[in-house]
């Protein structure tokens, strides 16, 4: 059954139009669609250049529908490949650290180049008899880097990092063009799908109720949001200017420092833009009712992590439980969404426009 026919176009048998059926939150069919014709074609935050600082620095990271690693080569390039061995297909290597120019299987220690070259195939002459080694080398994938963060996209021939960010990274530039180093990261995992979590973020409707107490210093009337491609940008002031961080990062504007921006670098690395910090946390699926959340945040050097990840966690828990809440809702035979507000559900009718046509049959 094909995506289109499982998820919708919106049905508009009256004046509000509703949306997906239960299968959008549920199916592991559709899950592989997306890790497939979205996932592996788009990119994903995976690390920081801090962790990549010498020749031989690797990181590993699972993208769409495999492993990945990122390994900064001889010549001090970043290079992504497809974390899989030529021969078998076992992850070369697990983790991070440093490879010390060689990144060996050790499954039956066919060893590469920081390169990807293939230049070791022990028994080679007896078991191998005219092998290629050229023809043996890693599959690539695509590494680049915005403000110190490391992203890849599984797919070679994906275009520059700054051209899928667009419009949006023109917008959070000024955010990140400070001393900012990342204080805090925290993984963990949501008892819900990806999709949710995302959906979620880009709500507007919810910040009156769910964050009712958490997010109460916002002016939600003031409420601003933007589509650029299938990215999302938005921003809303403090309701009172005084309580804007009392040590603000001193390169933004009033503007930027006397508000919050919520924004999502489509399909699933939600973003949050304040006066004293910058976080992001990406919703990576790993079943149809699982989801990986990785939350980083960056801020001053001498500032407190532990306060920052408190401020972050208040409303990103309430956010976490009522995604798996909803999940629990999507497991029944008698699910479906009602009508969705006007403009401030608006970003989520986009966002599924934009799945629905990565992965239309």
């Amino acid at each position: 059954m094909s995506y289109v026919t499982q998820v919708g176009p919106e049905r508009t048998t009256g004046p509000h139009p509703t949306y997906p059926p239960s299968d959008w939150y549920t199916s592991p069919e559709l899950l592989e669609l997306e890790r497939r014709r979205v996932f592996d074609h788009s990119w994903s935050l995976v690390g920081t250049l801090d962790e990549l600082g010498e020749p031989g620095a690797y990181l590993t990271a699972t993208v769409g529908t495999g492993p990945i690693l990122v390994v900064r080569d001889n010549a001090g390039n970043l290079r992504a490949f497809h974390n899989l061995c030529r021969h078998r297909g076992l992850p070369v290597l697990q983790g991070q650290g440093n490879c010390g120019g060689f990144l060996t299987c050790p499954y039956h220690q066919w060893s590469y180049d920081v390169e990807g070259r293939l230049r070791r195939v022990p028994q080679m002459q007896r078991q191998f008899e005219g092998i290629d080694l050229s023809d043996w080398g890693l599959l690539q994938a695509a590494a680049d880097t915005w403000h110190g963060m490391v992203f890849v996209n599984p797919d070679p021939t994906a275009s520059p990092l700054r051209e899928a960010l667009g419009e949006l990274a023109d917008r959070l530039d000024p955010f990140l063009s400070g001393p900012l180093v990342e204080i805090a990261r925290v993984t963990y995992t949501a008892k819900c799908n990806w999709k949710l979590i995302v959906e979620n973020h880009i709500d507007v409707y919810h910040l009156w109720h769910l964050h009712r107490h958490s997010l109460s210093m916002y002016d939600h009337q003031a409420f601003e949001w933007d589509m650029k491609s299938n990215n999302w940008w938005s921003y809303e002031p403090l309701k009172d200017p005084e309580d804007a961080p009392s040590q603000p990062f001193n390169w933004l504007t009033e503007y930027e420092r006397e508000g919050i921006g919520a924004h999502l670098f489509f399909p699933n690395l939600m973003l949050v833009t304040t006066g004293s910090y910058f976080a992001s946390y990406d919703a990576t699926p790993t079943a149809p009712d699982e989801t990986l959340l990785t939350l980083r945040i960056w801020s001053g050097a001498d500032s407190d992590p532990e306060a920052l990840l408190q401020s972050v966690r208040s409303f990103m828990a309430e956010d976490v439980d009522v995604c798996e809440l909803l999940q629990e809702g999507a497991g029944s035979s008698r699910f479906t969404t009602g009508p969705l507000a006007a403009t401030h559900e608006a970003p989520i009718r986009e966002f599924h426009r934009a799945l629905v046509a990565l992965c239309r049959d």
